[in-house]
């Protein structure tokens, strides 16, 4: 079921499905493992030519708290429907898109409080969670899209969530703590991971994280340049990464995420391109590059992948998000 959003605005959603299809990487003569989709972003009612709508120019010069469009997607979550929900710090806000319907909606604030920050976002039995950094605040939202909670404890700067689905479990990165919080559905801190450092289960500056389907914790260590792994119980499993500008490292790493095949995706926002890793930390492939066209990037940030392996991105300065296919090795 879709979230209705108080103090929202009634929008259309734009989707390019143009070039599906009919990019792939890598390219001829190899066998293509991604494919492009489709892009999604949302169009004001004065906006008039295919390359505004689509390429996301500056056009907004009024305040972005009254912008129709996306101006600075960051994270994304996709519930089991294929509903998208977008946190969008540039216009202080969530958005929220069905693409069947091609319907949007926003939610403008947390009952009096107005978004200063929101960064992480995740959905489930009804119930959005969003974080903002600058309230310092986990909200819990119900299906009208009214504040209901938030979550106890004190943050220092909460970023991303994360869902671990089979245990009714949410985790929140608090980047400035350098540390992983664990709670339950209803706000309840249930425990914490790492601690400052640069050893094997500490962090620097964690911020994105991501739940594959076994439990597994994977966490994006920012300025220890790593993605580093545990057990659902916590227990350290392992890195992938290292600072360097090779292909095989990372320079500015932010969104992860887990393929069907536990591929592991990072999102190295300053090379404006998505690293596909294995668990072993081997470098498999990478798509994107700079720019503005189809299955190019302008500093990414948020990733996620749902259960039929469609890769969302958040194309933080190009104003869109933009949707891949993993194909597999069959």
């Amino acid at each position: 079921m879709m979230l209705l959003a108080l103090s929202c605005t009634t929008q259309r959603a734009v989707i390019d499905r143009s070039a599906m299809d009919r990019i792939l990487w890598p390219g001829p003569p190899e066998r293509p493992r991604i494919s492009y989709l489709w892009s999604i972003s949302l169009l004001s009612g004065s906006e008039g030519s295919r390359a505004s709508r689509f390429l996301g120019g500056d056009d907004d010069a009024t305040d972005p708290k009254t912008s129709e469009r996306l101006l600075r997607p960051y994270s994304i979550f996709v519930d089991e429907q294929g509903v998208l929900y977008i946190t969008d710090p540039g216009a202080y806000r969530i958005t929220i898109i069905d693409p069947k319907s091609g319907d949007a909606r926003n939610i403008l604030d947390a009952g009096k409080q107005e978004f200063l920050s929101p960064i992480g976002i995740v959905a489930f039995h009804g119930k959005a969670y969003v974080s903002d950094s600058s309230w310092n605040k986990v909200f819990i939202f119900d299906a009208e899209g009214k504040l209901t909670g938030e979550f106890q404890g004190e943050f220092k700067r909460p970023t991303s969530l994360a869902l671990d689905r089979s245990r009714g479990r949410i985790y929140v990165s608090d980047t400035l703590a350098h540390v992983i919080y664990r709670y339950d559905l209803e706000g309840k801190r249930l425990g914490a991971l790492g601690r400052n450092g640069s050893e094997a289960g500490e962090f620097n500056f964690p911020t994105h994280i991501w739940i594959d389907k076994t439990g597994r914790l994977y966490v994006t260590d920012a300025m220890n340049f790593r993605i580093q792994i545990f057990s659902p119980d916590g227990i350290y499993e392992g890195s992938v990464g290292k600072l360097g500008d090779a292909y095989g490292d990372l320079e500015k790493p932010k969104g992860v995420a887990v393929d069907s095949e536990g591929n592991i995706y990072v999102v190295d926002s300053i090379k404006d391109m998505v690293k596909i890793f294995s668990r072993e930390g081997k470098l498999l492939l990478f798509f994107g590059q700079q720019g503005r066209d189809f299955g190019q990037f302008w500093l990414p940030s948020g990733i996620f992948i749902d259960d039929k392996d469609q890769i969302y991105v958040a194309d933080t300065y190009n104003g869109r998000v933009q949707v891949f296919r993993y194909l597999g090795n069959n």
